[in-house]
């Protein structure tokens, strides 16, 4: 794997990751009952309270037991009952364009959804349906979560799907991130060197180039710190510094470390009124595959992401043309 997945709960099938952390607050014994009342109007489609709340239920034991009562829980609920509303009222806008479009989803699909979904976490059909009931949610109402889903890729596999190109720039750069997002954690070692101000109004500058050049045409980088740098703690060792974590140094030296290879010398760094020169000496070992090796997942992840970002801009599209009125 490129990277670990997060942990979510194995009943869930993949689009239903931002459902997964969709959680509304229902009142504790002892709190005052809220009257029933309209959240959202679709068209001629009204969205209740009790709906809302219903359908965030299987979720609640998570905040509870993850968020602080008090304001910090407020809040979480207060957010997360706008994400779970915006995901009924998308619902409800792809249900209108499904009926449209003649799209329905047999007893069959749902089915052969659930088998599937059973099968990639290694369940059985019975215990994957046993962890819904288990969260809170009847096997009826998973069914139900399970049949969006599906309406989902039919109507994206319509719409949208053969309009997803992933090129190869794309899966360069996601494999670049994948690296940079990885060197975040890793611990390193570096030797420096500090360029003071000198006389002179380039002279600093100019001095600060010149060793590099030196550095990275092969003179000896530890013997240029002993020459040159003002660093009394490190110069007598070449500039060496002990291996640290990332985020010890200010954050423009952090993000120059993170760029280089191992054995590479950076270009002059503003520190205070110092230029400092920075040879990355070695880095915690990477547990990534090569490029090549992980291929097939960046090429999955870039058109997740991809398929993610055609679909929301065609719902915000229906969306423009449908009248949404937001109460909550």
């Amino acid at each position: 794997m490129l990277t670990p997945s997060v942990s979510l709960p194995r009943w869930l099938g993949p689009a239903l990751l931002v459902a997964a952390c969709a959680v509304v607050s229902i009142p504790e014994r002892g709190e005052a009952a809220i009257i029933e009342r309209i959240v959202a109007v679709i068209g001629d489609h009204a969205i209740l309270l009790s709906e809302l709340r219903e359908r965030a239920r299987p979720f609640l034991v998570r905040i509870y037991q993850e968020t602080p009562s008090g304001a910090q829980r407020n809040a979480a609920i207060s957010q997360i009952y706008r994400e779970v509303l915006d995901r009924m009222i998308d619902e409800q806008i792809e249900n209108r364009a499904a009926n449209r479009a003649n799209i329905a989803v047999t007893t069959q699909e749902v089915d052969a959804a659930i088998e599937r979904i059973a099968g990639q976490n290694g369940l059985s059909v019975e215990e994957l349906v046993s962890e819904a009931i288990r969260s809170g949610m009847s096997e009826q109402e998973y069914r139900r979560e399970v049949r969006r889903q599906v309406l989902d890729a039919k109507l994206m596999n319509l719409r949208v799907q053969g309009r997803i190109r992933v090129t190869e720039d794309d899966l360069r750069e996601e494999y670049r991130q994948a690296v940079a997002d990885e060197r975040k954690r890793q611990k390193y070692r570096i030797a420096w060197i500090h360029v003071p101000p000198t006389e002179g109004k380039n002279a600093q500058r100019d001095l600060a180039l010149r060793i590099v050049r030196q550095a990275r045409t092969g003179a000896d980088f530890g013997g240029l710190a002993r020459k040159h740098s003002s660093d009394t703690r490190t110069r007598k060792g070449g500039g060496l510094l002990p291996e640290m974590k990332p985020g010890r140094l200010p954050p423009e030296m952090e993000q120059v470390v993170q760029s280089l290879e191992v054995g590479e010398v950076s270009a002059p760094v503003r520190m205070g009124d110092q230029l400092v020169v920075i040879r990355l000496v070695e880095r915690e070992e990477s547990t990534l595959p090569t490029f090549e090796e992980a291929r097939a997942e960046l090429e999955n992840r870039v058109y997740v992401r991809k398929m993610d970002q055609a679909r929301r801009r065609w719902l915000d599209g229906l969306r423009r043309q449908a009248h949404v009125v937001v109460r909550l």
